[in-house]
Formats: structure tokens, sequence, C-alpha cells
């Protein structure tokens, strides 16, 4: 996998990720939590950043076209600014984002 990607999957998607997925299979309805998986992050310089923030950064270095994955990310954190319930669809949502960000990452193999 590329470097870029891993970066991304393991300071952003990652941590959104397995607090939406931990909400969704405890049954627990904490909008806190969830809240502090997107605004609590951590950024290159080791300092606490949002995840809108972080990704600004990241997509810098992007490799591959980011706009799918930025929308998704855009309606995560835009989903956990309504009150309750919120949609942790939107959040889950990152994941299949990235692995579409990731396939384009991957070259085909080319036909002989």
């Amino acid at each position: 996998m590329h470097p870029w990607l891993q970066t991304l999957r393991h300071d952003l998607v990652k941590r959104v990720v397995w607090a939406a997925r931990d909400q969704r299979d405890s049954g627990l309805h904490d909008l806190a939590l969830l809240r502090m998986a997107v605004e609590q992050l951590t950024c290159p310089e080791g300092q606490r950043i949002d995840a809108l923030g972080l990704w600004e950064i990241l997509k810098r270095d992007a490799p591959m076209p980011t706009d799918a994955f930025e929308r998704a990310l855009c309606s995560a954190v835009a989903g956990l600014q309504e009150p309750w319930p919120v949609p942790l669809e939107n959040l889950l949502a990152l994941e299949p984002a990235f692995d579409a960000l990731a396939r384009l990452a991957t070259p085909s193999p080319v036909e002989v």
C-alpha cells in the first residue's frame, strides 16, 4: 500500500471508523465520543487537529484524485452537527471511500 494511504488510514480513517463501529456494535448513542473521534486527531507535527484540518494537510500530498473521499469525510463531519441520532452510516462510509481511494493507487493489470 502506498505510504500516503497508510498514513491516511492510520491517522484519520481508522480513528473515526472504529469509534463509529464501537457505537454501532455496543448500541451506545454517545454523540460526544463520536465528536471526540473526529475533533481530537493528531497532525503530522504531533498537535491536536480535527478531521477536516488533518485532511487539508494530508491531501496536499495525495498521489491520486481524492474528491470522492473528501465528500465522504465532509458528510461524516457534517452529520455530527445534527442532533441525535447521528447517521453512523456517514462515519462508517469512510471505510469504503478509503478502499475506493486505495484502488485508484493500485495499478490495474495491463492486458496483453
